[in-house]
């Protein structure tokens, strides 16, 4: 119980935080991307990709929550030891969570490109939520 209380904010801004970043890098790419491609895209097109990206970014948020929540867990259930080992077991825990589904994913589909997203998102998954451990941890002690 107590392990949720002290990651709650991680928890509760983990899944908008993640709709958000999808949908800012879908229109990042209707903005910045190519030209060609850019000039067919409708203000409709624009909204439908941009929540589509939102929608992968949400699945990536939570699979990396629940990995890193799932490892943080086995770790330390009682938070007793240092908190570099929760910081380690999170981002890994998280990355992990992450590119194993990217991988069967790509499997699924018999498609390299996507196996290789999947693991190229739990790069940013697993970074992220070791800074998040590592700040609540910090101001946990504070």
């Amino acid at each position: 119980m107590e392990l949720t209380r002290r990651y709650r904010v991680i928890l509760i801004a983990a899944l908008p935080s993640g709709f958000l970043l999808g949908a800012i890098v879908f229109l990042g790419f209707s903005v910045f991307g190519i030209p060609d491609w850019r000039a067919y895209l409708t203000p409709g097109a624009v909204l439908n990709g941009a929540t589509q990206f939102g929608v992968v970014g949400l699945v990536v948020a939570a699979l990396s929550v629940f990995g890193g929540a799932l490892s943080v867990a086995l770790v330390d259930r009682r938070l007793v030891r240092e908190s570099a080992a929760r910081i380690v077991a999170g981002g890994l825990g998280s990355a992990i969570g992450v590119g194993i589904v990217g991988i069967a994913l790509g499997l699924a589909q018999s498609s390299t490109f996507t196996a290789f997203v999947g693991l190229l998102l739990a790069l940013p998954a697993g970074v992220i939520a070791a800074i998040g451990i590592g700040s609540t941890d910090r101001a946990a002690r504070s």
